[in-house]
Order: C-alpha cells, then structure tokens, then sequence
C-alpha cells in the first residue's frame, strides 16, 4: 500500500517528480564517476601480495642540487644490496628500453615482420618476478630469464608477433638486430599498475654493452626494488644503507645518496616519476572525493526544495490522512517511501548515463574503467549504501515538514503553514549550492587560464613546425649521417636538419660539472648533457648571448652553455665566461659560447643548467624543420628514405609541440574535468532555485494578488522577487571567493611560471552567477506576477 501511494503521487506531480529525478540522477551520476576513478586509482599495484614491505632505492641530491630527486641508481646497486643485505628479503632491478626494433622472421617467402615498440621493453633480474605478482601463462619464472637473450612476452605481444601466443615459447625474433628466445608467455598485465609491460629480457643481456661494475654508470629508468623480510622496519635498515652510500657511491659521486620510497607511494608522488609518466596526486584524490559529495549534496538540496515548494499543494492530503487515523509516524514513512523510490529510479537513471560516460571518461584521464565494474558486489553494495544516506538526507526533513501540517487548519482552507517558517533554511541551502558552483567556476577559469598560458608561452626555443626522428647510428649509420642530410635537405617543403641526442624537451644525459680550478672537489653543479651539432641552433632559433657556436666536429672539443651555468659558476657577465675552462665527463675544454636560457623541461620547474657541445657518436634524433603545409607529402618521402638507409627499421616521427603539450597532459584532463563538474553544479543550482522561487511564488501569492491590484507593474513584481535571489547569489559569492582565491593560488605556487589571479577570474564569475539565477527566477517570477489576482484574492 504504501509504494502504491507513493507512486500515485509521483505520477500526480509529474513536472515536479520529473526535475527531482533529474537532479538526483546527475548528482548520483556524477558521483558514481568520480567514485570509480577514484577507486581505480587507488587499486595501482595493490594486487602484488607483498606490497606493503616493497620499496623502490630512489637518489636525493645533497650538495650540487639540494632537494633533487631521481628515481634511477647505479647499475651495480642491486647487486650490491643482495650481497651487503642478507636481511633483505628480495633486491630487484628492472630497466626500460624504449623505440625498439623488432623483426620477426616469416616462414616461406613471406617478408618479415617490422614492428616499432615505443614502450613496454623492459630489461630485468629473475627476481623481479619473486617481489611482483606478474604471473605466467607458459614458462617457468624461477629460470625463465636467467640467461642472456632471453625475453618474456604478453599473450597480446606473442599473438601480434607469432599469430598464436600459444605457439610463441621457443621461437626467435631481432631486438635491435640482436637475436633473442622466447622463453615465458606472460599473463597480460592488468592496466592498474605502473609497470606497463609489454616483453621482459633478461637483465644479463645488458652486459654485452654495459659495465656492471661501474658506479658511475647512472640512468634514471634504471630501478631497484627492495622486499624488507618479515619484522624489519625502514627504520633501522636507512643507516646502514647510508653506510653502503658512503662506501660504494661517495668516492665515485659524492652528490647525492639514496632513500627507500614505498611501492605505495610511486603512483601519487610526482616528485618523482614512474614508467607510466603519470601520477595522480593524493591531493587531487581529495579533492574529486570533496567534488563528487557537494555535487550530491547539492542534488539532496534540491530535492529538499522542490519538494517543501510543494506543501501547499499536498497540505489537504495530510489533513484527510490525520483525521482518518494516520500518525504522524505513518506520514513519515509515507514521504520517506515517495523519496526512496525518486531515489531508486535516479540511481537506475544513474547508471545508463555512467555506462554512456565510461568510455570518453577512459579517453579523456588515461584509463581503463571497465562497465562491469558496476555490476561488482562492491560497487553495487556502496551504490544502494548511497541510496539509503541519501535518502534520509533528503526525505527526512520534507517528511518532518509535510507530515507536521495541523489537519483543524489545514481543512479550514489555509496552507497550515507559516510564511517565514523554513524558509531562511532553504535561503541558507541555496547559497550553499552557489558557494560550491562558483568555487568551481573560479577554479576552472583559472586552470584553463593557466592551461592557455602553457600553449602560448615561450619556451625559448621554436617548438612549431618541427619533426623529430630516430635514426640508426650503429656503424654503418654514422658514416652515412651526411649523405642522409644531403638527401633528406632534397625534399620539397624540408628548410633545415640538424642532428642530435634529442630535442631540447628530451630527457637528455645529467652529469658533473667541475671548474678547472675545482676539478678536484666537488662538483659545481649538475647539468643537461646535450650532444648537437652546429645547425641545432639556427633550426631551433637558440640566440648566442656571448661569443660563437663551436665548430664542427665528430668528439667534444668545446662548449656552449646557456645563462643558468654562467651565473652557477658565479660569473656575473655573459662575455666573461669564454674560455673557461670546464670538466664533463672528464674531458676538459673551453667554453666557447653562452646561449640564452631555454626551457628543456615544463613550466612547472625553473630553467636548469644546460651544455651543449658536439659528439657524433651520441646522436640519435634528426630534428627537421618543415614548412607544415608539406607535412604529408615530406613524412611519406622521410619514409622512403629511412627504408633505403634503415631497412630494417620502422621509420615514426612526432611534433615538437605535441610533445611540449604532453608536458600538461594531467593539467588538460583538470581542465576538462573541472568544466564538467562547473557545469553540473551550476546546473543543480539552477534547479535549487526553481525550488526556492516556487515555493516563494505559492507563499507570496496573496500579496502578488494584492499588489496587481494595487497598480504594480508586471516589471516591479519580477524585479522584487528577482531581487532576493541575487541578494542570495551575491552572499554565496562573498563565500565562494575568499575560499576559490586561497585554493587555487596554493594550485598555481607547484608552477615556477605562473598566471596572476586577477580580479577578472571574481567579476566573470559574479557577472555570469547573476545572469543564470535571473534566468532560472525569470520564467516562475514572470508567470506569478501574471497570474490574475482574482484567483488569489477571492478566498478573503
């Protein structure tokens, strides 16, 4: 009886019933969302067994850079700890390879395979497999990869190479143009980890073309795992590991020394980085998690206001129901009933619009949420958790006000209840919701404010119009680096080549650098290592400062340092810094040139320390710079090319800008976000309301009434009941702007290069608050004020 009566009266009040659904379903949709992002996120490598007691050795700079962090050590550190480390439960290392060639032979005539794998190459120990739960489907992982050459694949990579991964184990294929066996099929690797593999080769393969002894030997995707044993803490094992530093390390590089960063840790803290190239900060978990309960918070807000905006309609039914025996009690459960089931049918509304948004929601964060997570007893459970709070949040007090109506009054022909009565609560919730949809509109302006600033800020370098290109230079590619220029400057639409060891954004080399006078002690500072040759300046647009380009060479014979190296040295003109003589890498040689201070890294960070000097040897990028409107017809001939040059290499190629713009790739999704969310709580806004000036419309009716007949101007009436409302937006902004300010200056302080928060970001907001609240009161305002007083009035 009582879900019949319920439904009655949701299909008596259609237009009502029909925007409180609509309010709810948002809000719950959009808190859905968040909520799986969130419970994604969190899931990062939480499926290893072991994962509370695995640690990742990281470097923290302690004299040249103070707080510099880095997450690769020296190749010979891993075995060091198994042998300095008894008590250590597993030591692991792993390292990535990156723009692989790979050739799978073809049985018959058929031509070989050719496939370019960007990422997803790792090199690692055996015991890589003991600390992480990254299974096999074929193999044994115990000696799988013990010897040289070895290699692990993905059921996904063995099917792409050999057509069946079933048929994989045993067979060979070119890495590089080394040979190596396959001699495992791994289960493919779940999307909620930081370790994105493709193919694992054996970490021995590495000593064909690599000192395993040399503590100098440093790159930052070289990783070492640690697994503590059962009751050991970090506690008592950092000052022997400070012990190991001071033996194997300081007398090679005194620099820096090495700390313990929880496996827990590595996918929030951007400090340092993973192989995903992304972290999700802990700080912007909480934030999405504030985001998603005020936007279902504001959705129970408007139900509470649609609903009490009913009273007066639903004031004789509960008079009827009490003098035939209802208790109050009753009447309770009846409105809690009518809510629970609106609630139902938004959550059922909920999830269709989720299952739509799963997919541009995957696209737009980098994700892989998957639709039948819904469906999990987790999820399903927390769901009809939400549907109950959110219920009582929403039902309860309307239900308290519907069902306190007095039935001698009410049966009498008045509303039963008091003007003013609630009335300053629902004031108080409408504010509320404002507070949370400007808070966010400032919010959004500022990040795309700042977002804009990122795309058109100078780098200090050319980033448009530029390609860069890998190239072999093995043996036989370094003596054809000229004639590949000479053809390459042949094609239409190609206006300069200059070869490189990147492009100024890449990574690059970080080393020592010591003045000749200090070359015996500590180093003066670290700095980008950036082999180029003499046309990477002009192509790049890279203005001297002070003295020459050096001149052409194939080994290292002189430098050119930017601005930052000049001032570091502390030498206080640009001109006083030719020909000094400076150590890198244990070649001493002057410098010849100073060139102005570019950006090789994001905005984010301040401009580092950067020499450049030639060595033909360590090129491996071709920056070409193209007039873009060519840029098919120049790719497909680049092509045609590096297959008469290369043959057995996949010739790509990628934009310098796109690769600046991936600098800001998490601040875009923000972005993005954040517009959705600014949208939807503006929406629900909008609906809070409508709730609010139709529950005033019916209150102030008489006195409408009285005042048309008064002479009051259709115009008057509207602007007085306008005129609260923006009383009302006006308040939540003297809320929402202090606390937007305070947050989103602490957002803009993690960039060295920044917007200023102006004034402007305030002023569109109010300006836009008040235009939609004037609209959303127009419509309700005008029709009360054009209603005929008669109908008001006739019952005094």
């Amino acid at each position: 009886m009582l879900y019949k009566t319920s439904i009655r009266n949701l299909l008596k009040h259609k237009t009502t019933s029909a925007i409180q659904i609509a309010g709810l379903m948002v809000g719950f949709a959009a808190f859905i969302l968040i909520f799986l992002v969130i419970r994604y996120e969190e899931s990062f490598d939480t499926f290893h067994a072991n994962k509370d007691r695995i640690y990742r050795t990281v470097r923290i700079g302690r004299n040249a850079l103070p707080g510099e962090l880095r997450t690769g050590v020296p190749v010979p550190v891993a075995a060091g700890l198994r042998t300095n480390f008894p008590q250590l439960a597993k030591v692991a290392a792993i390292w990535p390879d990156w723009n692989v060639q790979v050739i799978v032979a073809s049985s018959g005539k058929a031509e070989a395979k050719k496939f370019k794998q960007v990422s997803g190459f790792f090199y690692a120990e055996p015991e890589f497999f003991q600390l992480f739960n990254f299974g096999l489907a074929a193999g044994d992982i115990k000696n799988a990869i013990n010897d040289p050459n070895t290699v692990l694949l993905t059921k996904e990579l063995a099917s792409n190479y050999f057509g069946d991964w079933k048929t994989a184990m045993g067979k060979t294929f070119k890495m590089d143009g080394v040979p190596v066996k396959v001699t495992g099929i791994l289960n493919d690797i779940p999307p909620n980890t930081d370790f994105p593999i493709k193919a694992v080769v054996s970490y021995s393969s590495l000593k064909s073309f690599m000192d395993f002894n040399n503590w100098g030997n440093i790159s930052d995707g070289n990783y070492c795992f640690v697994q503590l044993a059962d009751g050991q803490d970090t506690g008592r094992l950092m000052p022997q590991l400070n012990a190991f530093v001071d033996k194997y390390i300081k007398p090679v590089n005194p620099n820096y020394t090495l700390n313990l960063q929880p496996l827990s840790e590595i996918h929030y803290d951007s400090r340092f980085q993973n192989y995903n190239n992304r972290t999700f900060s802990k700080d912007l978990i909480f934030a999405l998690r504030l985001i998603g309960m005020f936007l279902l918070f504001m959705a129970c807000i408007n139900f509470i206001n649609l609903t009490t905006a009913q009273a007066v309609n639903r004031a004789r039914e509960v008079g009827v129901r009490k003098v035939l025996g209802s208790s109050r009690r009753q009447l309770i459960m009846q409105f809690l009933g009518e809510t629970g089931i609106t609630t139902l049918l938004a959550l059922a509304g909920a999830i269709v619009v989720v299952r739509f948004c799963i997919p541009p929601m995957n696209s737009l964060l980098d994700i892989h949420l998957s639709a039948s997570v819904l469906y999990s007893y987790k999820v399903l459970g927390y769901m009809l958790g939400t549907v109950v709070a959110v219920t009582f949040l929403s039902g309860l007090y309307p239900a308290l006000v519907l069902s306190g109506f007095r039935s001698s009054v009410v049966l009498k022909g008045s509303a039963g209840v008091d003007r003013q009565k609630g009335l300053s609560f629902r004031r108080g919730l409408v504010v509320f919701q404002f507070v949370i949809a400007q808070a966010l509109v400032i919010a959004t302006m500022v990040v795309a404010s700042q977002m804009d600033y990122f795309r058109n800020a100078d780098m200090g370098f050319r980033k448009d119009a530029v390609i860069n290109a890998e190239f072999v230079n093995d043996s036989l590619g370094y003596t054809q680096m000229e004639a590949l220029k000479a053809d390459l400057l042949k094609i239409t639409g190609i206006e300069k080549v200059s070869f490189a060891g990147g492009a100024p954004t890449d990574g690059g080399n970080y080393t020592d650098l010591f003045s000749l006078e200090n070359h015996t002690r500590d180093a003066n500072m670290i700095v980008k290592f950036m082999p180029v040759d003499q046309e990477y300046f002009s192509l790049y647009e890279l203005p001297l400062v002070a003295g020459r380009v050096y001149y052409p060479s194939d080994t290292i014979r002189e430098y050119v340092v930017n601005q930052t190296v000049v001032r570091r040295l502390g030498i206080q003109k640009d001109e006083a810094a030719i020909g000094k003589m400076v150590r890198i890498n244990g070649r001493i040689c002057p410098i010849v040139g100073v060139v102005k201070d570019f950006h090789i890294n994001s905005l984010r960070d301040p401009i580092g320390p950067v020499v450049m000097t030639t060595q033909k040897r360590w090129y491996g990028i071709v920056n070409v710079k193209i007039d873009i409107r060519r840029t098919k017809s120049i790719a497909a001939k680049m092509s045609a090319l590096w297959n008469s040059y290369f043959p057995d290499f996949t010739f790509e190629y990628s934009f310098l800008d796109q690769t600046v713009a991936d600098f800001y790739r998490q601040e875009n999704q923000l972005s993005t976000l954040y517009k959705i969310f600014s949208a939807i709580a503006i929406f629900i806004s909008c609906l809070g309301l409508y709730g609010l000036v139709s529950f005033m419309a019916v209150q102030r009716r008489k006195e409408i009434g009285i005042r048309k007949v008064l002479g009051a101007s259709v115009q008057s009436i509207v602007v007085i009941m306008s005129g609260e409302f923006t009383v009302l937006v006006g308040i939540a902004f003297l809320i929402a702007a202090p606390i937007a300010w305070y947050f989103m200056r602490q957002w803009l302080q993690q960039y060295t290069y920044r917007i200023t928060l102006g004034a402007d970001f305030f002023l569109v907001t109010i300006i836009a608050s008040a235009s939609i609240a004037w609209l959303t009161v127009g419509y309700t305002a005008i029709r009360a004020a054009l209603a005929n007083p008669v109908n008001s009035l006739r019952t005094e």
